[in-house]
């Protein structure tokens, strides 16, 4: 004997009316005649071979059969909903130009974008590096998408997630560099420079900077070798580098926060889909 199918309509109906307690309210709930829930039920029946309600009074009660289907009509209902979803995404199109500072783009997106591209093939995604501070002002001109460092609290921006400021030096060579402290800092117009100058110079420290790049991960590269001393965001920095803080002579450093800036004006769909994905990835 060939096996009857379940519709999952008449299912979901199934699952009203456990939900709305009855016949009656699922009807309502659904746009249907109670008649009609009623009809579907009956052929629910007839294709389960199995009575799923039974009279308690003036209501209708599940059967054991009906306890064992409702399990089982809720995870065919998922999972037909979770397949066309999975589908419907697959046949999102478009492009998104996403700016976003250069440690972010090495160390966190690579993994997500590469999530994120098996889920929406369709979806083009340019990724472009540099400083928050320019990248933010050709936002809806050049980019989409700008995923930002700011000082923490701001109040502007979806903020993300908080990121702790370092100090930091090789793990492998000793602090040895006398009254002056070598730095190997970004170029002139990046937050973290600023705040590290502005730290030794009010904590009194005297300093020289001894490489510049504005490449993250040149300035890091460096610091790991022993030459010098650099700054990072904990959360990036490279695998090489210890933390250096109060106990070694460093002041401490403000705070960063992640923040994805959108453009303004309407969103297509390909801008929304990596927004929300990056949104779900990268929240704390």
């Amino acid at each position: 004997m060939v096996p009857m199918n379940m519709d999952t309509d008449v299912l979901r109906t199934f699952i009203t009316i456990v939900e709305q307690n009855g016949f009656n309210n699922a009807g309502i709930a659904l746009g249907r005649s109670q008649s009609a829930v009623s009809m579907q039920m009956k052929r629910l029946e007839e294709i389960t071979q199995c009575n799923l309600f039974e009279r308690h009074g003036r209501q209708r009660k599940l059967t054991t059969s009906g306890e064992i289907l409702l399990g089982y009509a809720r995870r065919l209902v998922l999972l037909h909903d979770q397949a066309l979803n999975e589908l419907h995404e697959h046949l999102v199109v478009g492009e998104v130009k996403l700016a976003v500072m250069g440690d972010y783009a090495t160390q966190i997106l690579p993994e997500i974008l590469a999530r994120f591209i098996s889920h929406y093939p369709k979806i083009k995604v340019e990724v472009t590096t540099g400083y928050t501070s320019e990248l933010i002002k050709q936002l809806g001109e050049r980019f989409d998408l700008v995923l930002a460092t700011q000082p923490k609290g701001i109040g502007t921006g979806q903020v993300l997630r908080t990121e702790k400021t370092r100090w930091a030096y090789s793990a492998n060579h000793p602090l040895s560099w006398g009254d002056v402290v070598p730095l190997a800092l970004l170029t002139p117009g990046n937050m973290f420079r600023e705040w590290a100058l502005t730290a030794l110079n009010d904590a009194g420290v005297r300093w020289r900077i001894t490489f510049t790049s504005s490449s993250i991960s040149a300035v890091e590269a460096v610091a790991e070798a022993g030459i010098a001393v650099t700054v990072a965001k904990e959360g990036t920095a490279r695998s090489g580098l210890k933390f250096l803080g109060p106990s070694d002579g460093f002041p401490n450093l403000p705070e960063s926060e992640i923040a994805l800036y959108h453009a303004p004006g309407k969103r297509a769909a390909a801008v929304s889909t990596l927004s929300d994905y990056l949104a779900a990835s990268l929240k704390s």
